[in-house]
């Protein structure tokens, strides 16, 4: 997990959806943004426990990127620079179980569930 941003005013990518989180995510890793998962405050929690933390300044390219991906954002916070985020590990928050031709994945109260091969999501549940 790459270390936290210090030095700068952050930004703050909030999701409605952790399909949209994890999305958000991989997009702009391949578009080389440097960020950390983090779990965003309280009040901006609606069913998504993640969020990703990135320097202020790239807030335009990131969220032109996360458009024309179709990565649907719920909000973006911009944080003063001595603002600490608790990071978010992906690994302890997500369990999978495997049901026979299908995957259930689940993330905090979330759970998605994908027909194997093909990926596509056949139920999502949980949320505020």
């Amino acid at each position: 997990m790459p270390k936290e941003i210090s030095g700068e005013e952050k930004a703050l990518v909030c999701f409605d959806y952790i399909y949209h989180a994890m999305r958000g995510k991989h997009v702009l890793q391949q578009a080389g943004f440097d960020m950390r998962e983090v779990s965003p405050p309280v009040e901006y929690r609606t069913g998504c426990d993640l969020a990703l933390e990135l320097s202020s300044r790239d807030v335009e390219a990131a969220e032109r990127i996360l458009d024309e991906k179709s990565v649907l954002v719920m909000d973006v916070l911009f944080l003063p620079k001595d603002t600490k985020l608790a990071p978010a590990y992906l690994s302890k928050l997500i369990k999978t179980k495997d049901i026979g031709d299908y995957t259930m994945v689940r993330c905090g109260n979330m759970k998605i569930t994908y027909r194997k091969g093909v990926g596509t999501i056949v139920n999502i549940s949980g949320g505020a």
